[in-house]
Protein backbone atom coordinates (compact mmCIF):
# COMPACT_ATOMS: atom_id res chain seq x y z
CA UNK A 1 0.00 0.00 0.00
CA UNK A 2 1.35 3.56 -0.56
CA UNK A 3 2.48 5.76 1.99
CA UNK A 4 0.11 8.86 2.80
CA UNK A 5 2.76 11.10 2.35
CA UNK A 6 3.46 10.10 -1.08
CA UNK A 7 -0.21 10.30 -2.04
CA UNK A 8 -0.38 13.32 -0.44
CA UNK A 9 2.97 14.94 -2.54
CA UNK A 10 1.14 13.44 -6.00
CA UNK A 11 -2.05 14.66 -5.60
CA UNK A 12 -0.47 17.89 -4.76
CA UNK A 13 1.04 18.19 -7.95
CA UNK A 14 -1.43 17.20 -9.60
CA UNK A 15 -3.74 20.39 -7.74
CA UNK A 16 -1.30 22.74 -8.61
CA UNK A 17 -1.47 21.06 -12.10
CA UNK A 18 -5.01 21.55 -12.62
CA UNK A 19 -4.98 24.71 -11.41
CA UNK A 20 -2.20 26.06 -13.97
CA UNK A 21 -3.96 24.19 -16.70
CA UNK A 22 -6.93 25.92 -15.79
CA UNK A 23 -5.05 29.30 -15.52
CA UNK A 24 -3.48 29.51 -18.78
CA UNK A 25 -6.81 28.29 -20.55
CA UNK A 26 -8.57 31.56 -18.83
CA UNK A 27 -5.44 33.57 -20.09
CA UNK A 28 -5.93 32.14 -23.49
CA UNK A 29 -9.57 33.10 -23.70
CA UNK A 30 -9.02 36.54 -22.72
CA UNK A 31 -6.89 37.22 -25.47
CA UNK A 32 -9.37 36.69 -27.89
CA UNK A 33 -11.22 39.77 -26.24
CA UNK A 34 -9.87 43.74 -25.45
CA UNK A 35 -11.65 45.62 -23.41
CA UNK A 36 -11.40 49.47 -22.40
CA UNK A 37 -13.10 50.94 -19.22
CA UNK A 38 -13.06 54.78 -19.60
CA UNK A 39 -15.12 58.05 -17.86
CA UNK A 40 -17.38 59.45 -20.77
CA UNK A 41 -18.22 63.20 -20.14
CA UNK A 42 -21.44 63.98 -21.91
CA UNK A 43 -20.90 63.70 -25.63
CA UNK A 44 -17.64 62.25 -25.71
CA UNK A 45 -16.59 58.85 -27.75
CA UNK A 46 -14.46 55.99 -26.88
CA UNK A 47 -13.55 53.21 -29.08
CA UNK A 48 -12.55 49.61 -28.40
CA UNK A 49 -11.13 47.83 -31.46
CA UNK A 50 -10.01 44.02 -32.22
CA UNK A 51 -8.74 42.51 -35.25
CA UNK A 52 -10.74 39.43 -35.78
CA UNK A 53 -11.05 36.97 -38.17
CA UNK A 54 -13.68 34.37 -39.51
CA UNK A 55 -11.72 31.40 -39.63
CA UNK A 56 -10.74 31.40 -36.38
CA UNK A 57 -14.40 31.67 -35.56
CA UNK A 58 -17.76 33.55 -37.07
CA UNK A 59 -19.08 34.33 -33.76
CA UNK A 60 -18.48 38.11 -32.43
CA UNK A 61 -19.33 39.40 -29.27
CA UNK A 62 -19.77 42.74 -27.82
CA UNK A 63 -20.32 43.93 -23.90
CA UNK A 64 -21.40 47.41 -22.20
CA UNK A 65 -21.70 47.63 -19.35
CA UNK A 66 -21.81 51.12 -17.32
CA UNK A 67 -21.12 51.07 -13.33
CA UNK A 68 -22.94 53.63 -12.18
CA UNK A 69 -25.64 53.13 -14.50
CA UNK A 70 -29.27 55.56 -13.27
CA UNK A 71 -32.57 55.33 -15.08
CA UNK A 72 -32.41 57.83 -17.97
CA UNK A 73 -29.05 57.86 -18.68
CA UNK A 74 -28.27 56.65 -22.92
CA UNK A 75 -25.57 55.34 -24.85
CA UNK A 76 -25.52 55.49 -28.81
CA UNK A 77 -23.17 52.03 -29.87
CA UNK A 78 -21.75 50.86 -33.42
CA UNK A 79 -20.42 48.33 -34.44
CA UNK A 80 -17.92 48.65 -37.50
CA UNK A 81 -16.72 46.07 -39.54
CA UNK A 82 -13.02 45.87 -41.39
CA UNK A 83 -14.71 47.56 -44.70
CA UNK A 84 -16.49 50.55 -42.82
CA UNK A 85 -20.00 49.60 -42.54
CA UNK A 86 -21.98 50.10 -39.67
CA UNK A 87 -23.23 46.23 -38.53
CA UNK A 88 -24.79 47.42 -35.50
CA UNK A 89 -26.52 50.50 -34.34
CA UNK A 90 -28.46 50.79 -30.81
CA UNK A 91 -29.00 52.82 -28.27
CA UNK A 92 -28.30 51.44 -24.91
CA UNK A 93 -30.75 52.24 -22.13
CA UNK A 94 -29.45 48.97 -20.04
CA UNK A 95 -26.60 47.74 -18.55
CA UNK A 96 -24.94 45.73 -18.51
CA UNK A 97 -25.90 44.33 -22.17
CA UNK A 98 -24.09 41.50 -24.37
CA UNK A 99 -25.15 40.78 -28.02
CA UNK A 100 -23.63 38.58 -30.60
CA UNK A 101 -22.74 39.32 -34.33
CA UNK A 102 -21.50 37.75 -37.18
CA UNK A 103 -17.81 37.90 -37.93
CA UNK A 104 -17.89 38.20 -41.80
CA UNK A 105 -14.44 39.54 -43.28
CA UNK A 106 -11.02 39.12 -41.83
CA UNK A 107 -9.69 42.76 -39.86
CA UNK A 108 -10.14 44.89 -37.64
CA UNK A 109 -13.65 45.27 -35.81
CA UNK A 110 -14.57 48.23 -34.42
CA UNK A 111 -16.89 49.03 -30.91
CA UNK A 112 -17.78 52.92 -31.03
CA UNK A 113 -19.60 54.31 -27.78
CA UNK A 114 -21.27 57.47 -27.35
CA UNK A 115 -22.34 59.23 -23.93
CA UNK A 116 -25.59 60.79 -25.28
CA UNK A 117 -26.66 61.45 -21.49
CA UNK A 118 -26.53 64.56 -20.01
CA UNK A 119 -23.79 63.46 -16.86
CA UNK A 120 -20.78 61.72 -16.90
CA UNK A 121 -20.45 57.85 -17.03
CA UNK A 122 -18.02 55.02 -16.25
CA UNK A 123 -18.06 52.95 -19.14
CA UNK A 124 -16.75 49.42 -20.07
CA UNK A 125 -16.78 48.67 -23.40
CA UNK A 126 -15.49 44.92 -24.44
CA UNK A 127 -15.42 43.37 -28.05
CA UNK A 128 -14.20 40.38 -29.51
CA UNK A 129 -14.38 36.45 -30.12
CA UNK A 130 -17.54 34.71 -28.74
CA UNK A 131 -15.70 32.52 -26.34
CA UNK A 132 -17.02 28.59 -27.43
CA UNK A 133 -18.13 25.89 -25.48
CA UNK A 134 -15.67 23.74 -23.42
CA UNK A 135 -12.76 22.36 -24.32
CA UNK A 136 -10.88 19.15 -24.42
CA UNK A 137 -8.16 21.23 -21.91
CA UNK A 138 -11.13 22.77 -19.42
CA UNK A 139 -12.70 19.06 -19.10
CA UNK A 140 -8.66 17.75 -18.22
CA UNK A 141 -8.19 20.68 -16.09
CA UNK A 142 -11.39 19.47 -14.15
CA UNK A 143 -10.65 15.62 -14.28
CA UNK A 144 -6.56 16.33 -12.90
CA UNK A 145 -8.21 18.86 -9.95
CA UNK A 146 -10.80 16.37 -8.79
CA UNK A 147 -8.82 13.37 -8.75
CA UNK A 148 -6.15 15.71 -6.92
CA UNK A 149 -8.21 17.08 -4.56
CA UNK A 150 -9.90 13.24 -3.93
CA UNK A 151 -5.88 12.29 -3.28
CA UNK A 152 -5.27 14.84 -0.64
CA UNK A 153 -8.84 13.78 1.16
CA UNK A 154 -7.33 10.03 1.11
CA UNK A 155 -4.00 10.78 1.80
CA UNK A 156 -5.10 12.73 5.13
CA UNK A 157 -7.72 10.01 5.58
CA UNK A 158 -4.69 7.71 6.04
CA UNK A 159 -2.12 10.15 7.53
CA UNK A 160 -5.22 10.41 10.42
CA UNK A 161 -5.33 6.92 10.80
CA UNK A 162 -1.86 5.50 10.83
CA UNK A 163 -1.10 8.29 13.52
CA UNK A 164 -3.75 6.84 15.57
CA UNK A 165 -2.12 3.46 15.20
CA UNK A 166 1.56 5.01 15.91
CA UNK A 167 -0.14 6.49 19.19
CA UNK A 168 -2.02 3.47 20.12
CA UNK A 169 1.05 1.63 19.69
CA UNK A 170 3.21 3.78 21.37
CA UNK A 171 1.30 3.69 24.73
CA UNK A 172 0.58 -0.35 24.07
CA UNK A 173 4.52 -0.37 24.51
CA UNK A 174 4.89 2.21 27.46
CA UNK A 175 2.27 0.35 29.69
CA UNK A 176 4.13 -2.88 28.76
CA UNK A 177 7.54 -1.62 30.15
Amino acid sequence: MAKPKTILIISGILVISGIVISFFQSESEMDDLTSVQQSLTAGSVMNVSKSLDPIKSKDGVYLIQISDFKDGDNLGINVIDPNGNTIITKSIVKSPLQENFTISSTGIYELKIQNTAQTDMQVLGIIGYYPQGATLLDVLSIIILIVGLSGLAIGMMYLIKNRGNYNQDKRGRAENE
